[in-house]
């Protein structure tokens, strides 16, 4: 049985890829004088097939690793860069090898995850602050990593970002955070109220929205967890919940007075009657969110739907009518007016989920 670290258990793989993982140099030799091209694929499995150097760093054979380099194998290769899987299989001394011979240190592979998530990926965190060193620097490429140990309350991945001057708000789009959210969104979207607590006392901010206008606040009270609601309002400046304030920033979305009454009355909470949504919760009037889709600028009036969390309720001042948008499915229409919508609003559900505005 031959094991290949987290790649995967073998009865047999083939005799090249065995010679490699050995170190036996001698063999590689006559492998190479018998026409093998060292930059050609190894099929371990069916659904597996690695390169020479990738089978050499995966099993930290330093002998390979050397040997392959000084026949010219190529380190820097598109989609799948050595350094990517030595700082996640390989100790420093093999690191330091490859980029004293030419390695990049800035690539991505395939997935275009990058040198400080590959690191995290195979519990090297020693390698961290080496990549640092490398000039694959903290402050410009790990808010990626960064996000994603938020995630997974890696507060020891979390501690040396911070301490080597990560973008605690970075916010950029990825596959898996298109919505473009900062690191306390995503603890906010984790209700972890103690990952919050300490990425704010970190000095992320609090007030920075993600795409769909969410600032940590809001994802607090669309999560309905009110202990985390309330410590983010106490962390945020006061004319952020002043209704002053508020009708100055909606002012040029023109909201009607039936609306503007509706979403202050306090009763924002209803379970429908002959609906597919069961429920709808809508937000306060100073909690209602901006935001933007396409060129549009719309007003988010409900905090949820139902079970349906990519379905929101709007307000368009375009058409002066409410509207709905589909995340999941990127669909937006106006449903009708403010008064009608309030008076029937379990009918003009229904026909969301009837598809009778698409």
């Amino acid at each position: 049985m031959i094991k290949l670290k987290d790649i995967g258990n073998f009865e047999t793989v083939p005799k090249i890829a065995e010679d490699i993982i050995n170190g036996n140099i001698s063999n590689l030799e006559l492998h190479l004088k018998s026409g093998w091209n060292i930059e050609k694929e190894i099929v371990i499995s069916k659904y597996i097939d690695l390169s020479p150097i990738d089978c050499a760093l995966i099993m930290e054979n330093f002998e390979s690793v050397k040997w392959l380099v000084e026949h010219g194998v190529n380190l820097n290769k598109k989609d799948n860069p050595a350094f990517l899987k030595a700082v996640r299989y390989c100790n420093e001394k093999i690191i330091r090898y490859l980029v004293e011979n030419g390695a990049a240190v800035n690539g991505v592979n395939a997935v275009k995850s990058e040198a400080f998530q590959e690191a995290l990926y195979g519990n090297r965190y020693t390698n961290l602050p080496l990549i640092h060193e490398l000039g694959h620097r903290v402050e410009k490429y790990g808010g990626k990593a960064f996000r994603s140990s938020v995630a997974k309350r890696d507060y020891k991945a979390l501690k040396f970002f911070i301490k080597h001057g990560v973008d605690i708000n970075y916010q950029n789009a990825d596959q898996v955070y298109p919505f473009k959210p900062t690191p306390l969104c995503v603890a906010a979207l984790y209700t972890d109220l103690k990952m919050c607590k300490f990425l704010t006392e970190s000095g992320a901010d609090v007030t920075r929205k993600d795409k769909y206008g969410m600032r940590p606040y809001s994802i607090a009270l669309e999560k309905g967890d009110l202990k985390m609601a309330e410590y983010f309002k106490s962390s945020e400046p006061k004319e952020y919940h002043s209704l002053q304030n508020k009708m100055d920033e909606i002012k040029p979305y023109k909201l009607p007075a039936v609306l503007i009454d509706f979403l202050q009355s306090g009763a924002l909470s209803f379970q429908l009657e002959n609906c597919d949504f069961k429920s709808i919760d809508f937000f306060s009037l100073t909690d209602t969110i901006p935001l933007k889709i396409g060129k549009q600028n719309l007003l988010r009036i409900s905090k949820s739907v139902g079970d349906y969390r990519h379905i929101h309720i709007l307000w368009n001042p375009e058409s002066s009518q409410i509207a709905y948008y589909d995340m999941e499915h990127e669909e937006f229409a106006n449903i009708c007016k403010a008064e009608d919508f309030i008076k029937d609003t379990s009918l003009y559900l229904q026909k969301i989920l009837d598809g009778e505005f698409i």
